[in-house]
C-alpha cells in the first residue's frame, strides 16, 4: 500500500512538474513574441493578434486545469480562488477577444498591458512552481512572485476591464443580454480583486515573512501550496 501510494504520489509529482513547465513555455513565448512585435512595430498594433492572439487563448484555456487540480486535491490552493481568476480570464480571452475581431479590442494599448502583466505574471509562478517541485529553491524567484502582483494585478485588471469596456457596443452581435453580461462581471471586478489581492498579501506575509526575505522555511512552505 505505501509504495503504491508513492507512485501515486511519484506520478501526480511528475504530471505537475510537466504541466508548470509546459504553461512556463507557453506563456514565455506569448511574452517574447510581444515584445518582439512591439520592438518591431512600435505603436502600430494592428497585427498583434495575429502574432498572439490564438496562442495567447490556447495557453489560457490550458489555465482550466487548474480548477481540476484544485477539486482533486492535487494541489493546495482553493478551488474557489482558482475559479474566480481563471473564469475571468476565460471571459476575457474567448467572451471578448476571439468573439470581437475590431481594432479597439484587438490591437488596442489595453490588450498589450493585458498581455503584458498576464505572461510575466505566469512566467514568474509557473517556473517558480515547477522548480519548487523538483526542490529546486530559487529565492529571486520566490520573491518575484509574492511581489510582483503589488504593480502586475492592478495593471492586469485595468487592461481587462478596457477591453470589456471596448467590447460593449458590439456586444449585442453575440446576444441582446451580452451587454449587460460583460457589465455585470465588470461590476463585479472590485471586489474580486479586493478579494484576490488581500489573499496574495497575506500569503506574501505567510511566505516572505515581515522581512519580504526568502527563507528555507518559506520554500519549504511555497511548496505546500502548489
Amino acid at each position: 500500500m505505501a509504495k503504491a501510494k508513492a507512485k501515486s504520489s511519484g506520478a501526480v509529482e511528475s504530471y505537475l512538474v510537466a504541466y508548470n513547465a509546459t504553461s512556463f513555455l507557453g506563456w514565455g513565448y506569448v511574452l517574447v513574441q510581444t515584445v518582439l512585435y512591439l520592438m518591431e512595430h512600435g505603436s502600430d498594433l494592428s497585427g498583434l493578434f495575429h502574432r498572439i492572439g490564438y496562442p495567447l487563448i490556447y495557453i489560457q484555456t490550458g489555465a482550466a486545469l487548474e480548477v481540476v487540480h484544485s477539486l482533486l486535491g492535487l494541489v493546495r490552493s482553493g478551488a474557489l480562488t482558482v475559479l474566480m481568476q481563471v473564469y475571468s480570464r476565460l471571459l476575457l480571452v474567448w467572451g471578448t477577444l476571439y468573439a470581437f475581431d475590431y481594432p479597439e479590442i484587438r490591437a488596442s494599448p489595453a490588450l498589450v498591458l493585458m498581455i503584458i502583466a498576464w505572461s510575466v505574471t505566469e512566467c514568474v509562478r509557473y517556473s517558480h512552481y515547477a522548480l519548487s517541485l523538483l526542490d529546486i529553491e530559487v529565492p529571486v524567484l520566490l520573491y518575484l512572485r509574492y511581489t510582483l502582483f503589488y504593480v502586475l494585478y492592478p495593471a492586469g485588471v485595468s487592461g481587462e476591464l478596457l477591453e470589456m469596456w471596448a467590447a460593449l457596443p458590439h456586444a449585442a452581435t453575440i446576444h441582446p443580454w451580452y451587454k449587460a453580461f460583460l457589465i455585470l462581471n465588470m461590476v463585479n471586478y472590485p471586489p474580486v480583486l479586493y478579494k484576490l489581492y488581500t489573499h496574495m498579501i497575506r500569503q506574501r506575509r505567510k511566505i516572505l515573512g515581515g522581512a519580504g526575505k526568502p527563507s528555507e522555511k518559506a520554500n519549504a512552505a511555497a511548496k505546500k501550496k502548489i
